[in-house]
């Protein structure tokens, strides 16, 4: 699954992707990371990072701290770092959330714009992120593609990997068997306004669009209990 990940989102990088993702996740991945309140010392894992630009948002927040940002995709970690050399408390590395390659407690805050549901054991990687927060530790996750969120479902058939496709409540109990005690969701809106032209390309219909956008991009946040 990693592979077939990996070489997929390889492609994604070789046609521009990355920046193409980042217009259109910034706008509620902005919100998403405003909500999760990063302190100047913080130090902060960006699960599934992409080009980075989430990375360097919050490095911009974290401006006495540090960023790490992973991705399967060697192509996009090869882009996030050519993006982001203007940045001195970023890295990244190319690794799996299912086995992340950092100590216990390591991170103050995590953050997933539109990754997790591409993890195949999502379960694992929730476990994962749990172990390497610290006690009091903040996971934000924000998902266009869920139950509750209908026009959202035709992505299935065009994406070329398999993903989940699961409602709100079983967010909030994968959440909490993975150790995290708080669980809370919200639905972020985009305010781009759409073309009255749209002619179809993410969604087959402008009606389609409009309507994902009045379900909204969901934000799950976890946190771990203080010990």
């Amino acid at each position: 699954m990693d592979e077939q990940l990996r070489v997929e989102f390889n492609e994604w990088a070789r046609a521009g992707r990355g920046e193409s993702m980042e217009r259109g996740h910034r706008p509620t991945g902005e919100q998403a990371i405003a909500r999760m309140d990063v302190p100047p010392d913080a130090v902060v894992l960006d699960l599934g990072c992409g080009s980075g630009w989430a990375s360097r948002l919050l490095a911009s927040r974290a401006s006495k701290g540090s960023v790490i940002g992973i991705d399967i995709s060697d192509k996009m970690i090869e882009l996030a770092r050519k993006s982001s050399a203007s940045y001195s408390n970023v890295t990244f590395e190319v690794a799996g959330a299912d086995h992340l390659p950092f100590l216990d407690q390591e991170f103050t805050h995590a953050f997933s714009m539109e990754s997790l549901y591409y993890y195949e054991d999502m379960a694992a990687a929730l476990s994962e992120v749990a172990r390497v927060l610290r006690p009091g530790g903040l996971f934000a996750s924000v998902m266009d593609l869920y139950f509750e969120n209908a026009p959202s479902h035709q992505w299935i058939d065009q994406l070329k990997v398999p993903v989940h496709l699961l409602p709100i409540s079983e967010y909030h109990s994968l959440f909490k068997e993975a150790g995290f005690t708080e669980t809370s969701d919200e639905r972020l809106l985009d305010p781009t306004p759409v073309p009255d032209d749209y002619a179809g390309g993410s969604f087959k219909t402008r009606e389609d669009l409009l309507a994902y956008r009045a379900a909204g991009s969901l934000l799950m946040l976890g946190k771990k209990p203080n010990e």
